[in-house]
């Protein structure tokens, strides 16, 4: 399989095989230069801006809050996974419940997928945002939250294929999260 491959300046571009995640992470890159392996390929990721970070700010509080209450995991932000040989993605926010955090904490990243994924949507396209929807669920994620600032809406995506759309003052719940329940609008403080 032939693929691009960044040679580890995030410049110029070579034809060669894909990268594993392995290879990945051995990869040298800018101070501060975040990036995730996609099929195979090193991907740069965008900036985020206030919206975005208020947002992912509100619902890293939120899990904080409700993990405080009901210990029963822990909250990351920009964590990254390896969902797949060839693929490493960090959401915006994740929770590993309790028996899923290992002890001691790897150095790179996590090699299971989060018990919750959520992504604040601000560029990606929807064709990637599915498959990484997709991935996180194959990886045993149990809910995965797609949250859109500019509408103010949150998807709900689970591993039996369902999905739910949420706004304003209806409640996001989750069953394996005990007693958590928020109102979708929570999210959006402050915009």
């Amino acid at each position: 399989m032939s693929e691009r491959k960044r040679d580890g300046k995030l410049g110029a571009m070579a034809t060669t095989s894909a990268l594993t995640v392995k290879e990945f992470l051995a990869q040298k890159f800018p101070e501060g230069q975040r990036v995730e392996l996609v099929e195979g390929e090193i991907v740069a990721m965008g900036s985020a801006g206030a919206r975005h970070e208020t947002v992912k700010a509100n619902i890293l509080r939120i899990l904080i809050v409700h993990l405080d209450r009901s210990p029963i995991g822990r909250v990351f932000s920009e964590t990254m996974f390896r969902l797949a040989e060839l693929e490493a993605r960090i959401p915006d926010v994740s929770l590993l419940l309790n028996e899923q955090v290992p002890v001691p904490l790897p150095e790179g990243l996590f090699e299971i997928g989060p018990a919750l994924a959520v992504e604040v949507v601000s560029s990606e396209s929807a064709t990637d945002l599915e498959k990484k929807v997709q991935l996180y669920l194959e990886k045993g994620s149990r809910s995965v939250w797609v949250v859109y600032p500019e509408q103010r809406t949150v998807h709900v995506f689970d591993p039996s294929g369902a999905s739910r759309g949420l706004r304003g003052d209806q409640r996001l719940e989750a069953g394996w999260l005990p007693g958590f329940s928020v109102p979708v609008a929570r999210f959006f403080d402050g915009l």
